[in-house]
């Protein structure tokens, strides 16, 4: 009894050992054909490549070379997703992982970042992301964006998001796209007499926000105005530095990269020299027309550990 059980042992032993050394000959293959495309210049393919090398054989520095593929690629929100991946799996060298807290430390003011905490179970899917359970931590680019999410009986609804670039959105979902019955009273007793109706009070007519505070107006035109530069901003900054980064790489001789990296460190220049002048001339304008409306607009703006949150009332 005891030699066919150890004959056993040792099959599967040595089928587990031949899958392993499966999986790394393809992890390999597949890095060496990412390295070949980004040497190419064909950053998508690498990137996809990159990433199919690290699910046959996960490794933080290879999820950190498909960051850096995504980016040169212009997928900015999945090289975010990459490089925060990367900082969240163990083993990934220092040197790395400064580069990846710098390159984040860009990205994030020019996308939104999504923590999509219920309903628990259910799988989401939207641009890049497929299938994903939930909770679920992705970003994506500023605007609107529509989550299919799937509960584990294979229902399916629909979610509408819209996005700020810096800003970071929660969703939960307690009941799907169930609507919320309104609470009502209960009915009276049949022998009870019909209540005497009651008068209604007139509602104290709210001043427009336009006509009692048109600086008020003006100033939240100019702070978008600002938020929008400072987007620019950061966009050519990015540009900026891979510009750079191409003319190093180049050996400081490619005259291409470097006229790029000079235009674009003067856009990016030009963009927060705006944002500032808009900036300040938006708070000024709410500061002052503030007292002719009791009931102003507010905004509230926090730090939090992956960006900024913001909550705003009018």
């Amino acid at each position: 009894m005891i030699r066919p059980r150890l004959a056993v042992c040792c099959l599967a032993l040595a089928q587990a050992s031949w899958a392993v050394r499966v999986h790394a000959d393809e992890a390999s293959d597949l890095d060496k054909k990412a390295r070949a495309a980004f040497e190419a210049k064909d950053y998508t393919g690498a990137a996809v490549a990159f990433d199919e090398a690290y699910r046959s054989k996960p490794h933080p520095a290879t999820k950190y070379n498909a960051a850096l593929a995504w980016e040169k690629a212009n997928e900015l929100a999945r090289a975010a997703d990459a490089f925060e991946s990367a900082l969240a799996s163990e083993g990934l060298d220092e040197g790395r992982a400064k580069a990846a807290r710098t390159r984040l430390a860009v990205l994030k003011p020019m996308l939104g970042y999504v923590f999509v905490e219920k309903p628990i179970g259910a799988t989401l899917s939207v641009a890049h992301v497929t299938d994903a359970p939930v909770p679920a931590r992705f970003h994506l680019a500023p605007g609107s964006h529509k989550l299919v999410l799937k509960r584990r009986d294979g229902s399916r609804f629909d979610q509408d998001v819209v996005l700020k670039a810096g800003a970071v959105t929660t969703v939960a979902i307690e009941g799907g796209d169930l609507p919320v019955a309104e609470k009502s009273d209960p009915p009276a007793p049949a022998s009870a007499p019909p209540p005497a109706p009651r008068a209604t009070p007139a509602a104290k007519p709210r001043p427009s926000p336009s006509a009692s505070c048109p600086s008020c107006t003006w100033g939240w035109v100019a702070l978008g105005t600002g938020v929008a530069a400072a987007g620019a901003g950061a966009y050519f900054g990015v540009r900026t530095l891979s510009a750079r980064s191409d003319f190093d790489d180049s050996g400081k001789t490619d005259a291409d990269a470097h006229d790029r990296a000079v235009q674009s460190r003067t856009l990016t220049n030009v963009a927060f020299g705006v944002a500032a002048v808009a900036g300040g001339l938006g708070v000024y304008l709410l500061v002052s027309g503030r007292h002719d409306d009791e009931e102003s607009a507010t905004v509230s703006v926090g730090l939090t550990p992956s960006g900024v949150s913001s909550r705003w009332r009018f």
